[in-house]
């Protein structure tokens, strides 16, 4: 379900008038994503799957959209050399939240016995 709905946050950013290009809306809605964590510790203690699947979804269509976004808006303002390298810093830091994440799942699958 997540990675459905991240596909078709990527994909959203594409339609203009509903894209996000303000810094400082960028940082807002990406803080904002923080109040995922009790959002699901309450629907965990007390809600039900669906609830649980409609957070997940909303959480794989944000982090499309903003993955998008930032990856798009950040470069801007900078000349050629600075944009370069500012792509390269951010590509670096995605792939390096895409590692620990891996890392961690496959280290929480060992100590847990599953693997």
């Amino acid at each position: 379900m997540y990675n459905v709905w991240d596909l078709i946050g990527r994909y959203i950013p594409l339609i203009k008038s509903i894209k996000i290009e303000s810094r400082k809306g960028l940082m807002i809605a990406i803080l904002s994503r923080f109040l995922f964590i009790p959002a699901f510790y309450f629907t965990a203690k007390y809600g039900d799957e669906g609830w649980m699947i409609m957070l997940i979804s909303l959480l794989g269509l944000t982090n499309g959209y903003l993955t998008v976004c930032v990856m798009t808006v950040a470069p801007k303002g900078y000349t050629g050399p600075e944009a370069n390298a500012l792509g390269n810093i951010l590509v670096v830091f995605l792939l390096g939240g895409i590692f620990a994440g891996v890392a961690l799942d496959w280290l929480w699958l060992i100590g847990n016995g599953s693997f």
